[in-house]
């Protein structure tokens, strides 16, 4: 059997297991070795990202989750959420695995019964994912207990990319009251990195300007509304 057919069977046996848990969106990209598996809850989308390296021994799994309100107003100025992974609200950097965890998961590989295999995977992903997922139920939560209590300069280790616009969008969709705050910071510097190196933060800092004007105008309101799922 091809290494791509036996990655392929690994991943339709992970994606049976998924399915018990309520995932039911599933994109299979063989030439990236990789495997998504979304589930939908409420505005939020869970996101387990696996990846198969070297025949079928597990790389890493990751666990993200997505805000649809969020993507549809990010995508107003960023056509392409997919770059940067820029569709990706929050990460799960805590603990997300170690290299050790996946090189004891992968001691199964040769194992006769590959279900001991997949076995171990989703203890792995019962154990690190699943508690990242249940702890951020709600948009609310993410606004209470990371925006709220982590340190501005530690949000680059939860939000990834545009964080500075992710953020702002998380704020005003809560009613955040550090809002405006946050929102003066975020003018000061990006014009100042304008004045630093126009040519390398103009483009940021009109991107700012345009989601701020969405914002504060109410325009954002209509936007989410929209039935689509980003």
């Amino acid at each position: 059997m091809s290494i791509l057919k036996k990655q392929k069977k690994t991943f339709d046996l992970i994606q049976v297991e998924l399915e018990q848990f309520g995932f039911n969106e599933f994109n299979y990209r063989p030439h990236n070795y990789l495997l998504d598996a979304k589930k939908n809850i409420g505005e939020l989308t869970y996101l387990l990202r696996v990846h198969l390296a070297k025949g079928i021994s597990l790389s890493f799994v990751r666990g993200h989750i997505m805000v649809n309100p969020v993507n549809k107003i990010l995508n107003q100025f960023i056509p392409d959420l997919s770059r940067n992974n820029e569709f990706i609200t929050l990460k799960n950097h805590k603990n997300g695995g170690t290299q050790d965890d996946f090189e004891k998961i992968n001691r199964h590989v040769k194992n006769v019964d590959i279900g001991v295999y997949i076995t171990a995977i989703m203890e792995h992903i019962k154990k690190i994912d699943f508690p990242f997922f249940a702890q951020y139920p709600t948009l609310e939560t993410i606004n209470q207990e990371i925006i709220n209590k982590v340190p501005h300069d530690d949000y680059n280790k939860w939000f990834p990319g545009k964080l500075n616009f992710k953020v702002l969008t998380i704020m005003k969709l809560c009613s955040n009251p550090n809002y405006d705050a946050f929102k003066n910071w975020a003018l000061s510097a990006y014009k100042k990195g304008v004045e630093i190196d126009h040519d390398y933060y103009i483009n940021d800092f009109n991107n700012l300007n345009t989601l701020l004007a969405l914002l504060d105008s109410g325009n954002y309101l209509k936007i989410i509304e929209s039935d689509n799922i980003i």
